[in-house]
């Protein structure tokens, strides 16, 4: 019979404490590289399609109908993910930082 450790042999809270790479803790970009990657591929989307709508309405090429507003929602939907994804690391940073804590003083006492 297999017990619950075997399956996973780290905690959630063992996996928090348990200590990171070494990297500098004023490097954000380790933590925020996905979500800025993220925005600005939905930028460029969103801008690419708003100029491929604006010359098919303005009827300066022959451009599918759909084209533009496709890259519009699309370049909307990674913006808005990659804005909604910075608060979230926010959180998981602060929480992980607070275990930590929280633990130090356990260990000190």
């Amino acid at each position: 019979m297999s017990s619950h450790n075997e399956a996973d042999p780290m905690s959630p809270v063992r996996r928090a404490l348990q200590p990171e790479p070494v990297v500098a803790e004023s490097s954000r970009w380790v933590y925020y590289h996905k979500p800025i990657i993220v925005m600005v591929i939905g930028g460029l989307l969103f801008a690419a399609g708003t100029v491929i709508a604006f010359l098919y309405f303005s009827r300066v090429g022959r451009v599918p109908y759909a084209l533009g507003p496709v890259c519009l929602s699309i370049g909307l939907m990674f913006l808005v993910t990659g804005l909604v994804w910075v608060p979230v690391i926010k959180q998981k940073v602060r929480q992980k930082r607070l275990i930590r804590e929280m633990y130090a003083r356990r260990s000190a006492t």
